[in-house]
């Protein structure tokens, strides 16, 4: 697909969004009107300046812009075709002690299915989603921690079904839902990246122009050979203002990988209410992967001819790597105001090519302004990454934006 059809493509999905700004009201004498449209924008700018690096290059200011637009077609009150385009930039960007700004920047639909409500306590649903594994890439507070849950395991470019059914709904024991998905790794056209196109799999890049079977990784076998099993509870008496979210995964083998990925993830949220005004909300999760990214062949020590010198050949050896990621944190909240901290942490076990354990710390403060926009500023310390004893320091501005239609 060529950029110009790409284009229309996304703009025939935003079509249901651009129309909310002059749709009529959706019920007329307390009777809902089919078809109707809805829609929400959740739009973000961030501005962060790394005061102090171990790696000179990443000192600089960095300037990018994510978000989300989701609409809906309702057909029925049953029936409904739900859209998600995402804008976020797709590559690393390194200031070199200078400003960068929207370099990389692209965007994608990352939701186009079709759902099915049947009952008041079961939704079906097919086409493209993102598999019901981990929650924080959706509702972490603060600056950078929800980006990190998205960046490390959301499991998007999901091409398969699945459904929630409410299993139990009880004022006694509380709601619990089972959510479950079967998929595939999307190579569709529905793939296709607008604005920065990075031909695959020529340099380290998060998206390319289009996804394709050559880039590997897990899930990515050209069949519906994954899967995704989940609960979620809430309203429970017995733990009030609490809830839960717990997820296995089970992804194919790449073409490059040699085993199937193995997930879990466990989340919890509790809120204590201080006062009428007053309110904390506390939030941790927990992912480990197995088999992470499928095991992949990669390349690895050099092979010397017989004097010890350079072939230009190396020896593939197979990775074997468990990954887990952690989340903790707390966000307090006073009328308009909050205030939040946060660490995360993502340790990589690897048998060949090791990667440092990485530790993120932030801390913020923000306020909601008028117009549905709100501004949170704040500081980021890292330990970590690609060496061991890497050190950065960020200062980081959000502006955001979201709005209802």
């Amino acid at each position: 697909m060529r950029i110009p059809a790409l284009a229309a493509a996304l703009l025939l999905a935003a079509l249901p969004a651009m129309a909310q700004v002059t749709a009529t009201p959706a019920s007329t004498g307390g009777v809902n009107l089919y078809p109707q449209i809805a829609g929400e924008a959740d739009l973000r700018l961030f501005s962060l300046s790394t005061t102090s690096a171990t790696d000179r290059r990443q000192r600089g200011t960095n300037i990018f812009a994510r978000g989300e637009i989701a609409t809906g077609l309702f057909l029925s009150p049953e029936w409904s075709i739900q859209n998600v385009i995402h804008i976020e930039p797709v590559g690393e960007t390194e200031p070199n002690g200078g400003t960068a700004a929207f370099r990389y920047q692209a965007a994608y639909i990352e939701e186009l299915r079709l759902d099915w409500r049947p009952t008041q306590r079961l939704s079906l649903y097919g086409g493209k989603f993102s598999a019901p594994f981990g929650r924080g890439h959706h509702d972490f507070p603060g600056l950078l921690l929800d980006v990190r849950a998205h960046e490390v395991y959301l499991i998007r470019e999901s091409l398969g079904f699945g459904g929630t059914a409410t299993v139990i709904s009880d004022a006694r024991f509380g709601e619990h839902d089972i959510s479950a998905a079967v998929f595939g790794f999307d190579t569709s056209f529905l793939s296709e990246t607008a604005f920065t196109r990075e031909r695959c799999c020529e340099r380290d890049f998060e998206r390319f122009s289009r996804n394709t079977r050559r880039q590997g990784g897990a899930g990515n076998t050209g069949q519906m050979d994954s899967f995704v099993l989940a609960i979620d509870g809430d309203k429970m008496p017995f733990l009030p203002n609490t809830s839960y979210h717990l997820s296995l995964l089970s992804r194919g083998t790449g073409v490059d990988g040699t085993k199937r990925e193995t997930g879990l993830a466990a989340g919890l949220r509790h809120e204590i209410t201080w006062n009428r005004d007053l309110r904390t909300l506390l939030f941790a999760e927990f992912v480990q992967f197995r088999g992470a990214g499928g095991n992949p062949r990669e390349a690895g020590p050099e092979i010397l001819d017989d004097f010890g010198g350079s072939t230009g050949r190396f020896d593939e050896v197979t990775a074997s790597e468990r990954r887990r990621f952690t989340t903790v944190g707390a966000q307090t909240r006073s009328g308009p105001w909050r205030a939040t901290i946060g660490l995360q942490r993502d340790e990589r076990k690897r048998t060949e090519n090791p990667v440092p354990r990485a530790t993120y710390a932030e801390v913020s403060v923000g306020r909601d302004l008028p117009l549905n926009f709100r501004l949170d500023v704040g500081y980021q310390h890292t330990v970590g990454g690609e060496a061991k004893d890497d050190k950065q320091d960020a200062v980081i501005a959000v502006l955001g934006w979201r709005a209802r239609f």
